[in-house]
């Protein structure tokens, strides 16, 4: 790799770092008030799956196109906090998701991220892990990093498309 490429990389992480601090510290105050995944109306809307202890979702401002959540039912703010049924339950539910992306979106690989922590940039308190999963043959590591870093800026996607997207991942889901 050469160097232009390298510190062109480690500008762009700079910047993810910077702005995520940034949103980070005006997300602080909201973070006391209010958890989106929480909301009623946000879990009608982009949840796909659901049992005893979590739940998947599909993200209102995905960095590429399959982009899910997987989060504990129960309000946890921090990793450290869930008990090891969640961790597990996650773990398995991870996997199902997986599998329905790969049928849905004909992926093959994928990123897990874990924010604990307002300093770390988690703008949302309910601990969440984001799927974010690429289609073979897409190594395009510079639009992947871009993407990152615009995603808090994007608009969420349209109700239509939501719609569209859950219950492909829900069929998906049950039919594995």
């Amino acid at each position: 790799m050469n160097k232009k490429l390298v510190c062109f990389f480690i500008i762009i992480a700079c910047f993810m770092g910077v702005s995520s601090l940034y949103l980070s510290a005006d997300s602080v105050e909201s973070l006391d008030r209010y958890c989106a995944f929480c909301d009623e109306n946000v879990l009608a809307r982009q949840k796909f799956y659901e049992d005893e202890h979590v739940l998947a979702l599909y993200t209102h401002k995905p960095i590429l196109p399959c982009h899910c959540l997987v989060i504990p039912k129960r309000h946890v703010e921090r990793y450290e906090m869930l008990t090891d049924e969640e961790i597990t339950q996650i773990g398995r539910v991870i996997q199902k998701v997986d599998q329905a992306a790969s049928k849905v979106f004909g992926t093959s690989s994928y990123l897990l991220l874990q924010k604990n922590g307002v300093e770390v940039g988690q703008t949302v308190p309910h601990v969440h892990f984001h799927y974010i999963a690429r289609e073979k043959g897409d190594d395009s590591t510079i639009t992947f990093l871009a993407r990152m870093f615009i995603a808090n800026w994007l608009s969420p996607i349209s109700a239509n498309e939501m719609e569209k997207t859950v219950k492909a991942m829900k069929e998906a889901m049950l039919n594995p």
